[in-house]
């Protein structure tokens, strides 16, 4: 079952919205029958499934239908008949109709007004020419009636954006699919310091766990390369980024320092600052030429640039080695070029001196001196190695480079835990719901109160970005991905609501596995206390989840009381067996958040892959009865 089916399952299973005071606008023509006539006008109208007590602006007859438009009232429903002398002219009800909106009565009005008459939901010009513009932009006609009729029970604001983003979030592509194919255009295009913000947060969103864990021991692996504690560190650090093909395997090191510098140099982050970056640039250069008297000038300017520097013990040592250095130069006893055990070691000494000592090489660093897919591959490796799924590289490294291996996975495992316990999950989860801009309108409130640093940091979310992008100049290739994309977000904003004491919400997040990054579908139904909070006694959650090695798995976890039942979805045949044992630490577990675990079922989908539609609907035990009925007013 594909996750947009699974999406529409669960909102079609979903009746919280269906309590909410159903609303006619002034202006809205809706199909009715009179049931019964009351005086003074008043007469009971037939709207559907719904009832509804009405002040006619002219009489009428018992039993019949008629298409009526809503007037402007005081608290009171008034319909007004419309002018039904079209039948007289043998024109169709629709025609007709169509007629006195002053719309032709072209193929797409007509099945439009079909489709409203069908769902039984109110008609205005503006919906008809609204829906019948965006079929005429080429959007998908189902998916669309399908959008508005969700927006108009939802009550939604009846806009392009918001049609557009529920059709996206109902029926699109997958949110991570969304995000590689802007990855994958905005790649291709030079960018603005906000399209550079967008790639860089997308492409961080996009990394599987292997890959996080390997860059992070690349960025310790570069970091001891270029600020070495010492020359034999530099070397091992050097020696284990060929091993993993971060650098070429015959690799100068002379040309991947120079690389290195260039490109930490280029960022406003970077551990370096400009001007020594440029000076030592100078310096790789003219040794490379054989220049000496641009090899001495260069030589001079790094020994005045790191003679007021404090608190580097091996200063002195630096500054000592450029005068024998300048001294040998101009007497004509040093050749040049100098040798690379001679002149890289003094680079990186200044380096390590001149650098921020609180930073180190970051992602963004490593992509702009190794290039992206070369990073890419390499932090595979590297995450791939230090969880021990691949090994027998030991034998190619001497003693220094083991060491130094050995030491790095043990900060790795320290830095970066892969654990999987309810409070992880949890800031892992509302990161990723904070990352992504979910929450940005309700924090847009608040921006006038906020520091100058955290409001900045609230529009460094992928929604306001995306926004900001798409009012600069792009090319439409660029402009099309960024608004799917866009639209996607907002659509599950929309889906989301509190309906009275009943909360929604439908969520689909991009969640990193070790070996891929899927999307993780959400419904979560509840109610609220009478504090406004939410309450954990009754609820339902239900996920979906495409996993690496168990594929599609829905998990469909019932609360009643604080007694759970949890049924599992998925077609592996031995994912009963090997549950078996993590029940009983389930149990326990659950017990000590005050929940008592009823059942833990396991079930294959349907060979039809409708096993989420014939799921119960939503239900709660300790749903308030005065909150079931539907009332009808202005």
């Amino acid at each position: 079952m594909k996750p947009s089916e699974i999406i529409r399952d669960l909102i079609g299973q979903d009746k919280s919205y269906s309590g909410k005071s159903k609303t006619f606008m002034p202006g809205q023509i809706i199909n009715g029958k009179i049931t019964k006539l009351f005086p003074n006008q008043t007469a009971e109208v037939q709207l559907g499934s719904h009832k509804a007590i009405a002040h006619l602006e002219m009489s009428l007859s018992a039993n019949s239908r008629y298409w009526f438009k809503v007037q402007p009232g005081d608290g009171v429903l008034r319909l007004k008949v419309m002018d039904s002398g079209g039948l007289a002219k043998r024109e169709s009800p629709i025609e007709s109709l169509l007629s006195q909106l002053g719309l032709t009565a072209s193929k797409e009005h007509k099945m439009l007004v079909q489709f409203f008459l069908k769902e039984q939901l109110p008609i205005t010009a503006d919906t008809i020419l609204l829906v019948s513009d965006l079929l005429k932009d080429g959007e998908p006609l189902e998916g669309l009636l399908r959008a508005v009729k969700e927006l108009m029970v939802r009550q939604l604001p009846f806009t392009k954006e918001v049609v557009l983003s529920l059709s996206t979030a109902l029926d699109g592509e997958p949110l991570t699919d969304l995000m590689g194919n802007l990855i994958e255009k905005l790649k291709q295009n030079e960018l603005s310091p906000r399209g550079q913000k967008v790639s860089s947060l997308l492409n961080e969103l996009s990394k599987t766990i292997r890959e996080k864990s390997g860059q992070a021991a690349a960025e310790k692996l570069a970091s001891a390369w270029l600020f070495p504690k010492n020359e034999a560190n530099s070397q091992a650090a050097f020696n284990i980024m060929k091993a993993f093909k971060l650098v070429a395997e015959h690799a100068s090191e002379t040309i991947e320092l120079k690389k290195a510098i260039d490109g930490l140099s280029l960022h406003s982050n970077s551990p370096i600052k400009p001007l020594i970056g440029d000076a030592l640039k100078e310096l790789l250069q003219s040794n490379q030429t054989g220049s000496r008297q641009e090899f001495i000038l260069s030589l001079a300017k790094i020994g005045r640039m790191i003679g007021g520097t404090q608190g580097f013990p091996s200063q002195t040592q630096i500054l000592n080695e450029i005068q024998r250095m300048l001294i040998h130069a101009r007497i004509g006893r040093l050749s040049i070029p100098v040798e690379e055990n001679r002149i890289l070691p003094l680079i990186k000494g200044v380096l390590l001196i001149k650098r921020d000592v609180d930073l180190t090489v970051s992602g963004v660093g490593l992509s702009s001196i190794f290039g992206e897919s070369k990073l890419k591959q390499a932090s595979v490796n590297l995450g791939s190695y230090l969880a021990g799924e691949t090994g027998l590289l030991e034998a190619r490294l001497q003693t220094q480079e083991r060491t130094l291996l050995s030491d790095l996975k043990t900060s790795i495992q320290t830095d970066t835990p892969l654990r999987y316990d309810q409070q992880n999950i949890k800031s892992h989860l509302k990161i990723l719901i904070h990352t992504l801009g979910l929450s940005y309108e309700h924090d847009l409130a608040k921006f006038p109160e906020m520091p100058g640093d955290e409001a900045a940091g609230k529009l460094n979310m992928l929604k306001p970005l995306l926004i900001g992008l798409l009012n600069e100049e792009l090319p439409f290739s660029v402009k099309d991905a960024a608004e799917r994309l866009l639209h996607k977000i907002t659509g599950f904003q929309a889906l989301s609501q509190e309906t009275g004491p009943q909360q929604h919400l439908v969520l689909q997040l991009p969640v990193a596995l070790w070996g891929k990054v899927t999307d993780l579908t959400m419904q979560w139904s509840g109610r609220k206390t009478d504090k406004g909070e939410i309450d954990p006694s009754y609820c339902r959650v239900l996920f979906y989840l495409n996993l690496e090695y168990l594929q599609e798995t829905m998990v469909d976890i019932h609360i009643q009381n604080r007694v759970m039942n949890i049924s599992v979805v998925n077609g592996h045949e031995s994912l009963k067996p090997l549950s078996a044992p993590l029940i009983a630490k389930l149990r326990e577990n659950l017990d000590k958040l005050n929940y008592k675990l009823s059942s833990v079922t396991f079930q294959k989908p349907d060979k039809d892959g409708s096993s989420m539609a014939k799921r119960k609907p939503i239900t709660f035990v300790g749903q308030p009865s005065h909150f079931t009925g539907v009332d009808l007013k202005i």
